[in-house]
């Protein structure tokens, strides 16, 4: 198949694949038929300069050279290589041209736009028709909404190539250099949506590459040599590090801050390009080879004539490669329509054929198996602690698989099995569980009532030593405290396990009145109002009692003495509702709000102790590890960073080799106690994931997580970062309501 059909069946896939990638429609403008290449520039970039260049120049080398293949065009280059050689050429009118001299000059501003038609030859065999088009560059301004400048970006949306033209000239002007990167950017939006894979070659020419300090010709025209062609596949910062480090700009440090500055400069539009496509490249080009006289001014510009000399540099690689590109691009193209033809085909072989078991496995026995497992997910995988209503939903999801048609005909070994499944669920009793939790209660009303068994507390360690009987008790009362709040297991297992706490709280210190207050109004509190309160928990209390000596309660409290109780109670409530010091609000409030609980009437004070309950309760999670989602707000100098927790005092693995860019995120597992390492790399400095950064910070403190929010300063490199985390953490402290 010749390039010519293979072009025009490759050209009508392509344009449905812009189209349906969010391209715009069909354009009212008649371009003609060939490979469009659009040479976007704004004003003064120098596209007609170089489009002269590139017919003067393809003319002596041997892999690019251009044919005419219209009068119009034919003209247009004609006219601006004399201009630009000095040449005033005069017709007689009876068929003979007079030249004679006249002062160089480079060809007026574009004002009327025109279509240029030729033939690319390339390698000498390979030939391509080509249409690009010339135009004002005024018209290309993100501001223009003339007829001529939705005509620039209907040529441009509907090109197979596009290359930016860019003037250095303008970089000291921040504002114009983004404006001209934005309008480009809209571009590559028309023609795909952002983020998805760039279906043409994208390429960069910084025109007047003379200008700029360390250029010394032809060898720099191409940025990124094939060997390296993985660094376009990189996201922006990767590809501007692994750039900086070319051999090529090692070594000329004046050539390689020119690129640095060109890449920064323009870092908005090489951001949505790399990692999107890997036809991309950077070229640096001079239409005149030197730099032109600048021989006076014009509104809004300067005016220059051409040099002596001239000797453009590079201007056929940009043309050269984005044409090699396009003809790779459209023969994948074909094969990616046949390979498509064929993948539908199969697909829709493998469909019908497995139809039956789609069905059965992704919907029918999907369906039963998800409601099984919702269930028995909520309870831990615990099914004693699974109610009623919890088991019949199961039963009816297995009844449902089962009647089904396709499972009757076809798949009648799992309706065995999920007859089966519906049998275990049906003759489930709770007795067995209910027997289970009270050995398990009955152990530790042993324990207690024994002092040989009980846990013994270590003061040098300040910790609570838990022989292996111990631990089994707890692990089998964690397997019963699951499931829904108001089951039966669950309510019995939550009140021995406050009574558990409560007796390890006064193994610690036998001294605390608060405990035994705690202890003694909690087990005389189930004993009146606790539903479905056993013998074996009702043991377990009267151990708890005798044990710890325990005087029968009292009377009631006076008034007085609860109008104090109260006050104290406000206070708190007032400070702590105030307070953003973790230590306080979880580290000492708890302690006070029990002991005043103690001391409440529960028929006079219920809204108080029901506030602090709520309040307990919130606490008490703080002091598991959970995961916080910290968030990098602000780096300096598009730096990184390295985030880990340990234990207390323990230094971390960095095993983990995970950057953190500006606005990335990174889940924390943290619990009171535990350390926060942060290292810092900066730009240039060699990324050992943490272990050798260029400064780092550690906090201790018990409530660290709180010291890492906010502004952070590493006093070595001073720098400042600042860190969040979602919802706050200060405004998560719990309150008294």
């Amino acid at each position: 198949m010749g390039f010519a059909k293979i072009f025009k069946f490759a050209k009508k896939g392509s344009k449905k694949v812009k189209k349906s990638k969010g391209g715009s429609v069909a354009a009212p403008v008649k371009w003609p038929e060939g490979i469009r290449v659009g040479i976007f520039g704004h004003e003064n970039t120098g596209k007609t300069v170089f489009f002269t260049s590139l017919y003067t120049q393809s003319k002596s080398t041997n892999d690019f050279h251009i044919s005419v293949r219209d009068n119009a065009t034919a003209s247009e280059f004609f006219k601006n290589d004399m201009a630009i050689k000095g040449v005033d050429c005069d017709s007689s009118g009876t068929g003979t041209i007079a030249a004679r001299p006249v002062p160089k000059k480079f060809p007026d501003p574009t004002e009327k736009d025109i279509i240029l038609q030729f033939t690319a030859i390339l390698d000498g065999n390979t030939k391509i028709p080509v249409v690009s088009y010339d135009y004002s560059g005024r018209a290309a301004s993100i501001s223009e909404h003339s007829d001529d400048a939705e005509k620039i970006r209907d040529f441009m949306v509907e090109a197979d190539g596009l290359l930016f033209f860019f003037d250095p000239k303008i970089l000291g002007a921040d504002p114009e250099v983004q404006a001209r990167a934005s309008t480009f950017i809209n571009i590559l939006e028309r023609i795909v949506p952002l983020r998805s894979r760039l279906p043409i070659p994208v390429g960069l020419v910084i025109t007047k590459s003379d200008i700029l300090p360390g250029y010394s010709g032809e060898d720099q025209t191409v940025l990124v040599q094939p060997e390296d062609e993985q660094v376009i596949a990189e996201d922006y910062e990767k590809f501007l590090e692994k750039v900086l480090d070319f051999e090529s700009l090692s070594e000329n440090r004046e050539w390689a801050t020119s690129v640095r500055n060109i890449l920064v400069k323009l870092r908005e539009f090489i951001r949505i390009v790399v990692g999107r496509t890997l036809d991309f490249q950077i070229f640096f080009v001079s239409s005149t080879g030197n730099r032109p006289e600048k021989i006076g001014v014009d509104v809004g510009r300067s005016i220059y004539a051409p040099p002596e000399k001239v000797n453009p540099c590079g201007v056929t690689r940009p043309f050269y490669w984005i044409l090699n590109s396009i003809v790779r691009s459209q023969r994948l193209n074909v094969m990616r329509k046949i390979a498509g033809y064929v993948s539908v085909a199969s697909i829709i072989w493998i469909l019908l054929f497995s139809l039956p078991y789609l069905f059965h496995f992704g919907g029918f026995l999907r369906s039963a198996y998800r409601v099984e497992n919702s269930v028995l997910n909520s309870v831990d995988g615990n099914i004693l602690n699974t109610s009623d209503a919890q088991r019949s939903d199961i039963i009816r999801a297995y009844n449902r698989y089962g009647n089904k048609m396709l499972v009757r005909k076809m798949f009648t070994e799992y309706r065995l099995t999920s007859s089966r499944m519906r049998d275990v669920y049906s003759e489930f009793s709770l007795g067995p569980a209910v027997a289970k939790l009270d050995s398990i209660i009955t152990g530790f009303a042993d324990v207690i009532s024994d002092p040989k068994l009980q846990p013994k507390y270590d003061q040098g360690l300040d910790s609570l030593i838990l022989n292996n009987t111990h631990k089994r008790l707890v692990g089998s009362l964690e397997k019963m405290h699951v499931g829904e709040k108001t089951s039966v297991l669950y309510m019995r297992s939550d009140r021995v396990f406050y009574y558990w706490d409560l007796f390890t709280k006064y193994v610690k210190n036998p001294a605390d009145t608060s405990v035994l207050e705690k202890i003694n109004y909690q087990v005389n509190f189930n004993l009146e109002n606790a539903q479905n309160y056993s013998e074996a928990e009702k043991r377990l209390g009267s151990v708890l009692l005798g044990v710890l000596d325990i005087p029968v309660p009292g009377p009631a409290p006076t008034v007085r003495s609860t109008r104090s109780n109260l006050n104290e109670y406000n206070q708190i409530k007032e400070k702590v509702n105030g307070s953003s010091d973790p230590a306080y609000v979880l580290g000492e409030v708890p302690g006070k709000l029990g002991a005043i609980r103690g001391k409440l009437s529960a028929s006079t004070n219920s809204a108080q102790i029901s506030a602090i309950d709520a309040f307990l309760a919130e606490a008490k999670k703080w002091n598991k590890r959970r995961t916080y989602t910290c968030v990098l707000q602000t780096v300096p100098d598009m730096g990184h960073l390295h985030i880990e927790v340990t234990g207390s005092g323990g230094n971390p693995s960095w095993s983990n080799e995970t950057q953190l860019l500006e606005g990335d995120e990174i889940k924390l597992k943290w619990k009171p106690g535990d350390d926060i390492h942060i290292a810092i790399d900066e730009l240039k400095h060699e990324c050992n994931w943490g272990k050798k950064p260029s400064d780092r910070r550690v906090f201790q403190d018990k409530y660290a997580i709180f010291e890492a929010e906010g502004s952070i300063t590493f006093p070595n490199i001073n720098k400042t970062i600042v860190l969040s985390f979602k919802g706050g953490l200060k405004e998560r402290l719990p309150k008294l309501k």
